[in-house]
């Protein structure tokens, strides 16, 4: 898996989320990373990432890369 600091990913739900959400790598570690979210549920979310501060650590293997917008798409 190519996940580096800058890339954007979609992640899973978690402990800390309800529901999948996006974000981009800040910082990986051995077996996750830490996310700075971007992209979230408002309905389910909203009061999480106020707690979480728009950020939170995510196992490697419950993230993918997002694939990148293509122009004219």
């Amino acid at each position: 898996m190519d996940i580096k600091v800058g890339k954007t990913v979609q992640c899973k739900a978690n402990g800390n989320m309800e529901a999948d959400f996006a974000g981009i790598v800040e910082k990986v570690y051995e077996n996750s990373a830490l996310v700075a979210i971007t992209d979230y549920d408002t309905k389910t979310d909203r009061m999480n990432i106020q707690d979480l501060q728009n950020k939170t650590v995510v196992s490697l293997s419950k993230m993918k890369l997002k694939p990148r917008a293509t122009k004219g798409a």
